[in-house]
């Protein structure tokens, strides 16, 4: 069980630790930046098709599944952390 949600998430982490190296040696981007990109990716896009989520939904036709609500809450929360770390001016120059 545990080897096949790691197998889920190793590429995703993958993609979002390349595409953070790329963009900070590219364009000097602080890797804090990118995490905020992609932790707000990841949080808006669950709110946006939360309705989906919902009994009668897209993804909850018959409404035996729960809804993810603390999947939202920690992807929330992630992007909450990655804003107040930001404003930190030694975690803004990391990198740079």
């Amino acid at each position: 069980m545990v080897w096949k949600t790691a197998r889920a998430w190793v590429p995703t982490v993958a993609f979002v630790l390349a595409t953070g190296a790329i963009l900070n040696v590219a364009f000097s981007i602080a890797p804090i930046y990118v995490a905020i990109g992609f932790s707000g990716w990841a949080f808006i896009g669950h709110l946006v098709t939360i309705d989906d989520d919902l009994p009668g939904g897209w993804s909850n036709p018959d409404g035996r599944q729960p809804v993810p609500f603390v999947e939202l809450l920690v992807k929330g929360l992630l992007f909450l952390a990655m804003c107040l770390a930001a404003l930190s001016p030694s975690v803004r120059n990391w990198g740079t």
